[in-house]
């Protein structure tokens, strides 16, 4: 975790620790968080930073609903949403039916509004997580 700019204060009465830091929520349901960095820019930041969600769909399969989600190419501009189609065509393979059909989306992950935390155990020893933010 980056440092604020100073030393944290340690209570170690509440045993509490060091603070935490997360900076995104998790992906929507069914998707992976993934890093859009080179593996040369994560040894440099020393950490993978894992910023955007993806999945693979079969765009076929249900195309209205496909459309629906992801056919307005202005919103997926706007949201950072980009459709990369899957090659999987194989001359050889005839009967395959996804050619055409697999797509990778990736999409920014959801930042945290309060990306810092702190694990507070109760009297029972079960720590509760507790988010905040410096920028307030």
């Amino acid at each position: 975790m980056a440092k604020p700019g100073f030393s944290w204060p340690i209570c170690h009465e509440a045993k509490a620790g060091k603070p935490g830091y997360e900076p995104y929520e998790e992906c929507p349901a069914g998707m992976t968080a993934v890093s859009s960095r080179t593996d040369g820019d994560r040894s440099f930041l020393g950490r993978d930073d894992k910023d955007q969600c993806t999945k693979t769909v079969n765009q076929c399969s249900n195309r209205a609903a496909f459309r629906t989600q992801f056919g307005d190419k202005r919103e997926n501009e706007r949201k950072g949403v980009t459709i990369r189609q899957i090659n999987q065509n194989n001359d050889n393979d005839v009967f395959n039916r996804d050619n055409g059909c697999m797509v990778q989306i990736t999409q920014p992950r959801p930042r945290r509004a309060d990306p810092y935390y702190f694990d507070i155990p109760n009297d029972k020893g079960i720590k509760k997580r507790a988010w905040f933010n410096l920028n307030d």
